[in-house]
């Protein structure tokens, strides 16, 4: 009569056909458990880092709506000394909608006014601390800390 061999490699279309005790399957299944945890930490490190990237893209947007609401009012402002102050309140109201900290309640947002003749040029400075970034990669050394969102924005005077 025909007899099964004793030792038996466990291959993925044979796992019901082996015996459950047998070493070398436990050992297989132990390296198919350790090599799908090791991808799907990897899948999980890439998707944090993929939703934290659309929240730095979403504040980066606001930042930008910012600095151009803000050069469009000191381009139309008429008087040049309260420019500034329009200008810091215009980009703090458009900040706020977008969930970054006010320009004058202790944040360190900076808000600078050029005029170069005929446009004025606004830039904002937002650091990161002040918005509202998660930071989820921060525990395996991915921070976004300690940097800020820089833009600017020119508009022409009329």
């Amino acid at each position: 009569m025909w007899q099964r061999p004793s030792v038996r490699l466990c291959r993925p279309a044979s796992f019901r056909d082996c015996v459950v005790g047998h070493v070398r399957c436990v050992q297989r299944r132990g390296v198919v458990i350790l090599e799908s945890l090791m991808v799907l930490l990897i899948l999980v490190i890439g998707l944090l880092a993929v939703i934290e990237w659309s929240v730095v893209m979403l504040t980066h947007c606001g930042v930008t709506s910012a600095a151009a609401e803000g050069a469009r009012v000191a381009a139309r402002s008429v008087f040049v000394t309260s420019r500034q102050a329009d200008t810091e309140l215009a980009v703090q109201s458009i900040l706020s909608a977008h969930g970054v900290a006010a320009v004058g309640a202790g944040g360190s947002v900076s808000v600078v006014l050029t005029d170069l003749g005929s446009s004025v040029r606004v830039t904002v400075t937002v650091p990161i601390l002040n918005t509202g970034i998660p930071g989820l990669l921060g525990t395996l050394g991915f921070s976004l800390s300690g940097n800020s969102l820089q833009v600017s924005a020119l508009a022409s005077e009329t």
